[in-house]
């Protein structure tokens, strides 16, 4: 996933809804990044949605696959310098689309270790990261935020996932992307 549905989920604590399909989870090492990071004064803190992902991470570090990627790589080496430099406000490293570049480069990694009968789920609201995402490679399940919810609502039966949207609405004042009025529950290739 990139980390709009981490962090959105993560605002209503339902990281756990994850692990509902039953299949394992992988975030990449620069969406890990993003999710926790201070973003810096004068921006958004929610410092509590920071606090209750960094704890779930943790609490789940047997559970998932933190993929290490060359963009948290390159942006770790960044973040390194720019703190040796003494952190110039000019010269911080820049955070735009690092986590759906390291989105792309892992779902080719991991489409080359699947089985024939398995496939992977995408969770990704950046329409542009979507778009890139479907010229890399096609055949992958693809969903966004509010799709994911109402897959776990309709097909699994979570509780509280009929009105998890709502709440989300309500916690980010409305700033978050809802996605295609079309998009289906699986955004497959050639449907």
């Amino acid at each position: 996933m990139d980390n709009t549905p981490l962090s959105l989920l993560g605002c209503i604590e339902a990281l756990d809804w994850l692990f509902e399909p039953g299949c394992p989870v992988t975030i990449t090492d620069m969406v890990v990044a993003e999710a926790i990071r201070d973003p810096g004064d004068a921006k958004d803190q929610r410092r509590g949605t920071r606090a209750y992902i960094s704890g779930w991470l943790q609490e789940n570090r047997a559970r998932l696959t933190i993929l290490d990627t060359a963009e948290g790589a390159r942006y770790h080496r960044e973040m390194h310098l720019w703190e040796r430099a003494g952190r110039p406000g000019d010269l911080r490293p820049s955070w735009r689309d690092r986590g759906e570049r390291s989105l792309l480069s892992a779902v080719q990694v991991l489409k080359q270790a699947l089985q024939l009968d398995e496939e992977i789920i995408v969770i990704v609201d950046d329409r542009d990261a979507r778009d890139a995402v479907r010229a890399v490679r096609a055949d992958l399940t693809m969903m966004g935020t509010r799709t994911f919810i109402r897959w776990m609502d309709e097909d699994f039966g979570v509780s509280g996932a009929d009105t998890a949207w709502q709440a989300i609405r309500l916690a980010t004042d409305d700033t978050a992307d809802a996605g295609e009025d079309a998009d289906p529950v699986f955004v497959r290739s050639g449907s």
